[in-house]
This record gives C-alpha cells, structure tokens and sequence, in this order.
C-alpha cells in the first residue's frame, strides 16, 4: 500500500507542474503538440506575378506641338550661295531645300511592372511594401494628319521627310522631360499601386 501510495502521489505532483508550467507557457499544451497547424502561403510571388502580369503601366500623357525644320543643300547651292555673298544683295533665290513642319502630339510616361523581382515585394502581416522600377518615357505618338506643312521648298527624298518627323518626336520628348513628365509619372503610378494594393485588404501600403 505505501509503494502504491507514494507511486499516486508521484504522479500527482508531475501532473501538478506539467499544469503549473503550461499555464506559465513556459511548455506547450498537448493540443499544441498534436494538434494541426494552420499551413501559411507566402503570398510575395503571387502578388508580385500579379502585379507584373500587368507590364506596362502608363500613368501619365504630356500633350504638345512643336516645329521641327530641315535645310538641306543641293549641288547649285555652293554657286549660289557664293554669288549672294559678293551680291550687296541677295540676287539669286537660295537652291537649298527646306522643309519646315508643325506636329502635334503626345508622350507617354509610365512604368514597366514586368522588371519587378520578388525582392520587390514584402508582406508582413496587413503591411505590404512595393520598391518601384523608375518611371520612363514609353513613347512619343504623332499621328501623320498631326502634321501640318509650313515651309516646303525644292524636291525632298521619302528619307529626308522621315528625319524631320523624326526631330519633331524627339523635341516632344525634351520638351516633355522638361516639364518633369517622369517625376509626375513615378507619382501616378505610387498612387495607382496604392489604391490596388489597399483593394486587396492590405491596411497599410508603402510604395517608394
């Protein structure tokens, strides 16, 4: 009887702390132990593939109109201009060919989603942070009736028209960066994000 006593008396003071030390959490329950975890997903790499499933992210136009010019010389143009340099006057009409144009258009500024890497994007519990690719120029659009002729003189090559056009998007494109269209564009696009990411349930949102 006093071995069994001392045995029930034993495990009376082994359940006793093993009660002591959970309550204290100092050891986990044994629901804890056995019991099922909950699995977490890493939601990072689907919500970054998310994001970059949308690519190029136009986020700002810049509209204009600016006057693009050519003077190209001819094989007369050297006799020309050489007799008009002697001449009080100018005598003879210039044998140069010039072409003046006025383009209207337009350039875009947005950003490409498609760079975005997975260390791009953390989530920690309801904080997401998003590290954005820069803003770029996307494209300068003039459209061909965009065009309007202002000064045309002599017989111009297909190519040499083409290099005119071709001025005319770039100083849209200058004047654009001028006005700090990627600057307004990195802006849009934080705000754009923002707003999608929030969407998702995510209460607090950094974007740099």
């Amino acid at each position: 009887m006093r071995i069994l006593r001392n045995v029930l008396i034993y495990i009376l003071i082994v359940v006793a702390a093993y009660w002591l030390l959970q309550k204290s959490h100092v050891i986990p329950s044994l629901r804890d132990v056995f019991g099922a975890k909950p699995v977490v997903i890493d939601q990072t790499p689907i919500l970054i593939q998310e994001i970059k499933s949308i690519g190029q992210l136009v986020t700002f136009t810049a509209y204009d109109e600016v006057v693009a010019d050519s003077l190209i010389a001819t094989r007369g143009s050297t006799f020309v201009n050489a007799f008009n340099r002697l001449s009080p006057i100018p005598m003879l009409p210039s044998a140069d060919k010039q072409l003046v144009l006025i383009a209207k258009g337009k350039v875009l500024a947005g950003t490409n989603l498609s760079l975005l890497t997975d260390s791009s994007l953390t989530i920690r519990n309801d904080t997401v942070t998003l590290f954005l690719p820069k803003a770029e120029i996307v494209d300068a659009i003039v459209n061909p009736s965009d065009f309007e002729v202002f000064v045309e003189k002599g017989q111009l090559t297909s190519e040499e028209i083409t290099l005119v056009k071709q001025q005319a998007r770039r100083k849209l494109q200058t004047n654009a960066l001028q006005q700090n269209i990627l600057a307004k564009a990195d802006a849009k696009a934080k705000t754009v994000l923002h707003d999608f990411l929030g969407s998702m349930g995510y209460k607090k949102v950094l974007i740099y």
